[in-house]
């Protein structure tokens, strides 16, 4: 295979020579781009800022403004690298039909939102996060776009363990024992740390790739980092990443018969893992000295199930419903006991903002991508398509817990659009 089948034939070689360190990216300002978009995963991921904007009592509104212009870079990097390549970005977005119709549909809420200019600006900057999933996904092959990730979070990850040594009484939570390392709160660090892990052990054993000793390191640093952070979701996610990754192996190197057994065999031992948590998850918690409210969740998603049914089909509107002016968030938060920021389950806050058509649509996003993905990992094992079937699977059990899907100015969201903008174009050219 030559190597100009592994960058996307929709766009000029021209760009992707500039970002992926040939040809005109030898010049300064392929430098420049380059380091750009790697900094911008850093502001991304929440690195540092928030956690030196954080007050004893959380982020104030001077804190918030102040870290809402910290994006700006971000919107400035991607705006003048669409701008430069406009039909590449352009020919993307079209192909991302589902992609487009999921944001569309965010704008639309306003005319419904309890809160229409909120949900208005914070779809526009859901807008230009996607804008840079799609300059990523033109831009970088799978492969590149892993080391890219890897080696931003791996940073990250060192850092955390740098503030640990140097700042101790910063790096730790007040009262817990468990590391922040650079980051608002443990367990950002233990999202960030899992998603760093994976990609760390995938580069790693990447035969195509010549970075398989800096993915090892990247893996070793991030796995004390998500160890440290107590973080059980983090965890959790990265375990389920890694046996989807080493499933994907296994079904590639299998033929006829044996790739259809192995298919069935994964599919029942998924079955019988959700019933067995289904089952005999609270006991085994309580056993494990953890809490079975899962921090005080259950409670909570009772309420904010309620809150769903309010108003099923249409939502609330694109992200208002966790803001001071909610009556109905004030009463959630009577409730439990502490102001949550979301509804800790990315599955629940896409239904409280946008409803089951909102659910739908990202259902519709999502599924052909990781879809398409795992059909490229099997037809492509050497373009390094494994990551991105991995991380989307990864992201999707983190949000049983979290909320990062459908997030604007985030990491996870950002690395989503592009996933399905990348899958999108490459699946076409098929």
């Amino acid at each position: 295979m030559t190597a100009a089948t592994d960058h996307p034939s929709h766009l000029p070689a021209s760009f992707h020579d500039y970002l992926e360190g040939q040809g005109t990216a030898r010049g300064r300002s392929g430098r420049l781009a380059g380091a750009a978009v790697w900094m911008t995963l850093v502001i991304l991921s929440g690195a540092l800022l928030p956690l030196l904007a954080t007050s004893g009592a959380g982020l104030d509104d001077r804190a918030r403004s102040l870290l809402r212009l910290s994006v700006l870079p971000v919107y400035a990097t991607t705006l003048i690298l669409a701008m430069r390549h406009t039909q590449a970005v352009a020919r993307s977005i079209l192909r991302s039909a589902p992609l487009l119709a999921l944001v569309g549909f965010q704008f639309a809420t306003v005319l419904w939102s309890i809160g229409p200019s909120i949900s208005l600006r914070r779809a526009v900057a859901l807008a230009l996060t996607l804008l840079l999933s799609h300059v990523l996904a033109v831009a970088f092959t799978p492969r590149r776009l892993l080391w890219l990730v890897a080696s931003a979070l791996g940073t990250c990850m060192l850092g955390s363990l740098a503030m640990m040594a140097l700042q101790p009484s910063l790096a730790f939570v007040p009262g817990d024992g468990a590391l922040r390392g650079i980051y608002q709160n443990k367990n950002v660090l233990g999202w960030v740390a899992g998603i760093a892990t994976v990609a760390g052990v995938i580069l790693a054993c990447d035969k195509g790739g010549d970075r398989r000793r800096a993915g090892a390191m990247i893996a070793a640093v991030s796995v004390a980092c998500l160890i440290l952070s107590q973080s059980s979701t983090g965890l959790l996610a990265a375990a389920g990443a890694l046996i989807v990754a080493g499933f994907l192996v296994l079904l590639g190197r299998a033929r006829g018969l044996g790739r259809a057994l192995l298919m069935v065999a994964f599919m029942v031992a998924a079955g019988i893992t959700l019933i067995f948590l289904g089952l005999l998850l609270v006991p085994l918690l309580e056993a494990l000295g953890k809490d079975a409210t899962l921090t005080g969740r259950v409670p909570m998603w009772h309420l904010i199930d309620m809150r769903i049914a309010d108003r099923l089909w249409l939502g609330h509107g694109y992200q208002v419903f966790w803001t001071m002016g909610n009556q109905d968030a004030w009463v959630i938060w009577g409730q439990i006991g502490w102001l949550s920021p979301h509804a800790h389950s990315g599955y629940r806050d896409i239904l409280l903002g946008s409803g089951l058509a909102g659910a739908v649509l990202t259902a519709w996003a999502i599924i052909p991508a990781v879809r398409g993905a795992a059909r490229l990992t099997l037809l492509r094992p050497g373009q390094g398509w494994l990551w991105p079937c991995v991380f989307m699977a990864q992201i999707l059990i983190l949000n049983l817990t979290e909320t990062t899907l459908l997030a604007q100015n985030g990491l996870q969201w950002t690395l989503m659009g592009t996933m399905i903008a990348l899958t999108s174009n490459h699946a076409r050219r098929r």
